[in-house]
C-alpha cells in the first residue's frame, strides 16, 4: 500500500472527472488509496481545499502520485493528466493487485486480445461522443461563446453517427442490458462507463436525452440513417440504476443553478 494516498483533483460534476469517479466506485477503491480532492469551479478560482497541495496546472482530472522521499522535504508528485490514462493506470494496478489496490474480479478492458479489441472500438466511439459534443454546446447552447444554430445542428449529426454505430452493434447481437442493472451479473467495462458518462452528462447538464432524440435521416455522408436508439436507451436506464451512477449534490456532483440555466438554454434551430 502506498505510504500516502494518491490525490485525484476533480471538478466533480464535469464530464471527464465524472467518468473517473464512477470508475473508482465500481472498483471499490477507498479514499485511503485515492483521495478525491474537490476543486472549485473555474469561475470560483479553481481552488483545492487548504489541507491539500494546490491544484496542479492543467485540465482536470489530474491524478497526483506521491513520490517516496525520506529527506523530510515537502512531498513531490508524478502527475497523470488525462481521464482515460488515469483509469487505465488504476485498472492495471487492480488487475495485478499491486500497491495495495483491490484485486480485480475480472478485467474491465477484456481478458483476451479479441475482447480487448472489441472493448477498445466501443471505447473510441464513446469517447468521441464527448469530444464531438463540445461544438454542439459551443454553437447552440447558452454555455457556448457564439451562437451559430446551424453549426450546432450539423455537428450533432456527428454525435448521432457514433451512437448509431453502437446501436447497430448491439442490435445485431440482441444484447440484453438487464445484467448491467444494480445487483446484476454483468461484467461492466471501462468503455461502458465512458458511454454512460456521456449520455448522463448531456441529459443532466444540457437537458437532452439523445437516446430518445436521435434522428439522423441521412447521416453526415449522405447515407440513410436511423431514428432513435432503443438499445442505447435500455443501456442508459440499466446503468442508471447502479450505485456508482448516483450524483451526490453534497459532494458537488451537480452543477450550480446558474450554470444549468445557461447549459439548458438552446438557440432555436440548433437541435
Amino acid at each position: 500500500m502506498p505510504s500516502r494516498p494518491y490525490l485525484l483533483y476533480v471538478y466533480p460534476w464535469m464530464p471527464y472527472p465524472r467518468r473517473v469517479l464512477i470508475y473508482l466506485r465500481e472498483k471499490c477503491i477507498p479514499s485511503s488509496l485515492v483521495t478525491v480532492v474537490l476543486v472549485s469551479d473555474p469561475q470560483l478560482g479553481s481552488k483545492a481545499p487548504p489541507q491539500y497541495p494546490p491544484k496542479p496546472p492543467g485540465s482536470l482530472p489530474i491524478l497526483a502520485i506521491p513520490c517516496e522521499d525520506d529527506s523530510g522535504n515537502s512531498p513531490s508528485f508524478i502527475y497523470i493528466r488525462q481521464s482515460l490514462a488515469i483509469i487505465n493506470y488504476l485498472d492495471e494496478l487492480c488487475d495485478a493487485g499491486a500497491s495495495g489496490f483491490p484485486l480485480s474480479r475480472y478485467s474491465m478492458r477484456g481478458a483476451d486480445p479479441l475482447t480487448r479489441a472489441r472493448h477498445n472500438e466501443l471505447l473510441a466511439l464513446a469517447d468521441e461522443c464527448t469530444v464531438a459534443w463540445n461544438p454542439v454546446r459551443m454553437f447552440g447552447s447558452g454555455a457556448g461563446t457564439m451562437s451559430i444554430p446551424g453549426a450546432a445542428k450539423e455537428m450533432v449529426r456527428w454525435v448521432y453517427r457514433s451512437l448509431a454505430t453502437i446501436e447497430s452493434w448491439w442490435k445485431e447481437e440482441d444484447r440484453d442490458m438487464a445484467p448491467l442493472r444494480q445487483g446484476g451479473e454483468g461484467k461492466l467495462t471501462i468503455a461502458e462507463i465512458v458511454l454512460y458518462q456521456f449520455l448522463e452528462f448531456v441529459r443532466d447538464c444540457y437537458g437532452r436525452d439523445v437516446t430518445k432524440e436521435g434522428e439522423l435521416g441521412k447521416d453526415v455522408y449522405g447515407r440513410e440513417g436511423v431514428e432513435g436508439f432503443p438499445k442505447l436507451g435500455e443501456f442508459f436506464v440499466a446503468f442508471g440504476t447502479r450505485e456508482s451512477a448516483r450524483r451526490d449534490p453534497e459532494k458537488g456532483e451537480v452543477a450550480g443553478k446558474e450554470v444549468l440555466v445557461r447549459m439548458r438554454t438552446w438557440a432555436e434551430g440548433s437541435l
